[in-house]
């Protein structure tokens, strides 16, 4: 972490390109500037296991033209990578898990059984789940740790340290539970669905009880996905229902059917949450993938 003051700047890395934004937080939330840039060339590179390696050549010309509209004073930043650069899941363990080195020790090797195809060397973020029925669970992200190597790398040789970093998903809840659970009556979900990925999570305050990710699958499965999904909640959690459901969605090609399996009605998430500026929302609808940005900056206040 980088204390307490934050740096506006949001790098959003997606399988084509980057999206920058500098994120105003008061007095009216908004994007102060925002731009996108595909990467040059063919794209990323593929690591050993198959997810993108970000390069200095890739972002080059996104992070030149974000210091230029900063005036120059671009030197922190969060980062912003797709869910499908990931593996994100929820363990159970038979006991709180250890701190430090030891409790990521007992992660690692709980992955490897859980998922035995996985080859090579894995950067973890995680955090503690409450206890609702006696488990110990823990929300983690498994990424390739050649592949978040590569993202620190390039931003590093080209003068930007990255002082959060994380998959757009954990940082959409962790940046706005706090706003979500205030609009909230009680427990609320946030369903987000990007390429390739739909996530599910279940949030009491600001913590996530539940979190289930899948491809976005056809309309059927994602139905049989969703009841499994809250009866997990209600018979395992004893979760009282929930009092709210937020969606956003980067896919504008098809219809989130998904939803409609909910017992209470979607709300998309807007900038009407964060008593935002005007162009907040256009913004979004340009390049719905800014919103992990937003979400980073905004909810580390």
């Amino acid at each position: 972490m980088l204390g307490s003051v934050v740096p506006p700047h949001a790098f959003c890395l997606l399988d084509d390109g980057v999206s920058y934004a500098r994120i105003r937080r008061e007095p009216v939330p908004g994007f102060e500037e925002a731009r996108h840039f595909r990467y040059p060339g063919s794209g990323l590179p593929r690591g050993a296991s198959e997810t993108p390696l970000v390069t200095r050549e890739a972002i080059a010309e996104a992070v030149k033209a974000a210091r230029a509209l900063a005036g120059g004073r671009l030197s922190r930043a969060s980062v912003l990578y797709p869910d499908v650069w990931a593996r994100i899941l929820s363990i159970e363990l038979e006991s709180p898990i250890p701190a430090g080195s030891a409790g990521a020790e007992v992660l690692l090797w709980k992955l490897k059984k859980l998922l035995p195809q996985t080859t090579g060397e894995l950067a973890l973020l995680h955090q503690p789940m409450p206890s609702l029925d006696g488990s110990h669970r823990v929300l983690v992200a498994a990424s390739p740790r050649e592949t978040i190597d590569a993202i620190e790398r390039s931003f590093e040789e080209l003068g930007v340290r990255i002082g959060y970093l994380a998959p757009a998903s954990l940082a959409l809840f962790e940046g706005l539970a706090s706003t979500l659970s205030d609009s909230a009556s009680g427990d609320y979900a946030l369903l987000h669905r990007s390429a390739g990925a739909l996530s599910f999570l279940i949030g009491r305050g600001e913590d996530p009880i539940f979190f289930r990710q899948r491809p976005p699958d056809g309309d059927e499965e994602q139905d049989r996905e969703t009841r499994l999904s809250l009866s997990y909640y209600a018979e395992r959690l004893h979760g009282p229902g929930l009092s709210a459901l937020f969606i956003h969605d980067e896919r504008s090609e098809d219809r989130l059917d998904a939803a409609a399996a909910f017992p209470v009605a979607p709300v998309k998430i807007t900038g009407r949450l964060f008593s935002a500026d005007a162009s907040f929302d256009e913004r979004l609808a340009a390049r719905p993938e800014l919103l992990a940005g937003f979400a980073a900056v905004y909810g580390r206040r």
